[in-house]
């Protein structure tokens, strides 16, 4: 009987013991998670870091910037609702949705006005350009 009960005893705090030792590996498992995740975040959200206005300046080609006057700061930003009839548009499932629409001033003809880029609002990448009047 005391062996029984010994072997009862011996395998329950091994048990508990195990249990333990599983759940530190978990919770070290989750904390390795949360830094690869809060690291995953950070490289998303690049972007959002920066001003819409550099960061769709910086998607712009060299020949597209030789039209502008000035540099990024100088250019207007809005929200607006995308309409298939405003631009050029790239990526057609904007259209309908809220996104940036930003607006460099032009070296070009006054009345043809700016250079106007459309872009995604949690991106920042560009999805399509203004019509010049």
């Amino acid at each position: 009987m005391k062996r029984i009960t010994l072997v009862v005893f011996s395998s329950l705090l091994l048990s508990i013991g195990l249990n333990g030792c599983q759940q530190e590996i978990s919770d070290d498992h989750l904390s390795e998670n949360k830094q690869n995740i809060n690291i995953k975040e950070k490289q998303s959200n690049k972007y959002k870091e920066l001003d819409v206005r550099e960061s769709v300046w910086n998607q712009l080609t060299e020949k597209e910037k030789e039209h502008i006057r000035g540099m990024w700061e100088d250019a207007s930003v809005q929200k607006i609702i995308l309409r298939d009839t405003m631009g050029i548009i790239k990526d057609k499932t904007f259209i309908g949705k809220e996104v940036f629409i930003v607006d460099y001033p032009s070296n070009d003809n006054p009345t043809l006005g700016g250079i106007t880029a459309f872009a995604d609002i949690r991106s920042h990448q560009i999805i399509g350009f203004g019509y010049k009047e």
